[in-house]
């Protein structure tokens, strides 16, 4: 037996129940009073009183709960939006590119509705495609080491591949005049998160020296007070960087690369990482993945002029932004611990085959 009104509510399905017993509270109240009536219902005045004022105004209809949707949705989307988030990520998908809010709201330019919103449409619009199998990325581990860290104590360099983007795929060429650049050369500051990109036919210790002389000394050198003996350059054991893990026929080590003889020239030291530990160059890797999702895998990428074009705007928005990880952007930081009034972001170049002869 349901002794109360709440009880009765939150066990009976049936409105037409539900509304018959309010009505029965309005009755009540006209024969008794509203605090009578609360007592007998075991409810509260409130109840009550919210059940006879809208019998008065609506009679019994006004007894039945009503959808909590609003009316009136001054925001809600339209279907020429919709019809535009659909065709953008349909395009986007077909190209192999990937799909985020932000990169659909700088091609499409929408601003006015919720990241929220968007997604629900992107969602719909994906709905029955077959989703791209993303590779787990690594957390890298601990990294509270590096708020002791100065700036540029330790750089961290890599290879990212371009041709493992669906999006640039079509634009890799047999003749190298004609391709698009294959490889991209990064090094990115450990403490400050600042990176700095070049890109090189070939995965090739020549061009990474060439970056060490062409791309990160001249930006170093800005810092007048930067002592370069106090940098230490970090790498993977690949051979676009070191031999220290190839033997020559002799059983002795090979030759230190051009890349390590730059390095033990002109800063602190060459290290490498422990073979199998890949979350050593964790921040590089992190600034890979992010280049890639908003930049190489959405722009429409198909020559090296584009590609220099849009990676220089990203990486231009990237050192200004804050990165969420850290609480600061990488051209803040700099500025703060250097105490430079100014820092000059280099533009992303090509190192090229002709550059080799």
């Amino acid at each position: 037996m349901l002794y109360s009104y709440g009880e009765m509510y939150n066990v009976v399905d049936d409105m037409e129940v539900i509304a018959n017993k309010r009505l029965q509270m309005v009755h009540y109240v006209n024969n008794h009073g509203f605090k009578p009536a609360a007592r007998h219902f075991r409810t509260d005045r409130n109840t009550i009183r919210k059940w006879y004022n809208r019998y008065l105004l609506e009679g019994k209809q006004g007894l039945y709960d009503k959808s909590k949707k609003p009316k009136r949705s001054p925001n809600t989307i339209d279907q020429k939006t919709i019809d535009l988030i659909t065709t953008s990520v349909q395009e986007a998908y077909d190209k192999g590119k990937y799909i985020t809010v932000n990169n659909l709201r700088k091609k499409t330019k929408l601003k006015k509705y919720s990241d929220r919103t968007i997604i629900r449409y992107i969602n719909k619009a994906l709905d029955k495609k077959p989703k791209k199998k993303q590779s787990e990325k690594s957390t890298g581990g601990n990294v509270s080491f590096k708020a002791g860290l100065k700036p540029f104590e330790i750089i961290q360099i890599d290879i990212k591949y371009l041709t493992d983007i669906d999006n640039l795929k079509p634009y890799f060429y047999e003749d190298a005049s004609k391709s698009l650049m294959r490889y991209q050369i990064t090094a990115r500051d450990v403490l400050t998160g600042f990176p700095l990109v070049a890109y090189c036919p070939e995965k090739a210790v020549y061009y990474t020296t060439q970056f060490l002389s062409e791309v990160l000394t001249p930006f170093l050198a800005q810092f007048k007070h930067l002592d370069f003996k106090t940098i230490k350059v970090q790498t993977d054991n690949g051979t676009e960087f070191t031999n220290k893990y190839i033997r020559t026929g002799d059983g002795h080590e090979a030759k230190d690369t051009s890349f390590t003889i730059y390095i033990n020239d002109k800063f602190k030291g060459h290290k490498t990482n422990i073979p199998g530990h890949c979350t050593q160059n964790s921040d590089v890797e992190t600034f890979h993945w992010s280049i890639e999702r908003d930049c190489l895998a959405w722009e429409d990428i198909t020559d090296n002029e584009t590609l220099i074009k849009y990676v220089n705007n990203y990486i231009n928005t990237y050192v200004h932004t804050v990165i969420p990880s850290r609480g600061y952007s990488p051209y803040k930081k700099i500025k703060e611990t250097l105490h430079t009034r100014k820092v000059r972001v280099p533009k992303a170049i090509l190192l090229t085959i002709k550059d080799k002869q």
